[in-house]
């Protein structure tokens, strides 16, 4: 996935240039009151920090920043962003810190972009194979760290990595300096493993046909 060599800044996207940019660009329907209360309770713990969805319809975003107001969180902190370019989208990541999963239905692509621009995802997986996908690929880029089992250690979690730049710099440079070798986003070896399981699956059929 090609990234712009685009320069971009927070100002152009109306971010704060010192505060802490949490970012979810999931589709709006996967954010329900149960992962956005746990949001407002972050930002709550987290002064500085702000909530970057990517925009919708006026109604839905007035809906999502009253709905912050009524938790006791000013409705200003949480800032849309439009869709663009691809290769852009992904550059944009990089203004972001951590990238907040939603908990119903996971990210998929999603996930799979930031953490390829190189923003850390933190999620929570539960009991159905759409809200398991972020464990999956949080897995799979080796940042087990960031799956939580329960929505306490996700708020947890995020309060931390926005109060102690240190370990959060640590997971960015480990997804920048392995990225090529990170079963994620290993295609040459993912496409051999798939290839291995099917044939050892056509194996098995024609044994079990003929001892039939």
């Amino acid at each position: 996935m090609e990234i712009s060599s685009k320069e971009m800044t927070r100002a152009e996207f109306g971010l704060p240039d010192d505060g802490f940019v949490f970012c979810c660009f999931n589709s709006h329907y996967k954010i329900n009151p149960e992962v956005f209360d746990v949001w407002m309770r972050i930002l709550r713990q987290v002064p500085q920090g702000v909530l970057w969805l990517i925009e919708g319809s006026e109604k839905l975003m007035a809906n999502l920043r009253q709905a912050a107001q009524q938790l006791g969180i000013d409705g200003n902190r949480i800032i849309f962003t439009d869709k663009i370019a691809n290769s852009e989208y992904l550059a944009r990541y990089r203004l972001a810190d951590l990238f907040l999963d939603t908990f119903i239905y996971n990210a998929g692509s999603t996930a799979i972009s930031a953490l390829w621009a190189g923003v850390p995802v933190l999620t929570r997986p539960g009991n159905t194979y759409a809200s398991r996908m972020g464990a999956s690929i949080c897995a799979a880029a080796d940042l087990t760290s960031l799956i939580c089992p329960t929505n306490a250690d996700y708020e947890k979690t995020a309060i931390y990595l926005a109060n102690h730049p240190k370990s959060l710099a640590y997971r960015r440079r480990h997804l920048s300096q392995n990225r090529s070798k990170l079963p994620l986003f290993d295609v040459p070896g993912f496409v051999q493993n798939l290839e291995t399981a099917l044939r050892q699956m056509w194996e098995n059929y024609q044994r079990s046909f003929s001892s039939r």
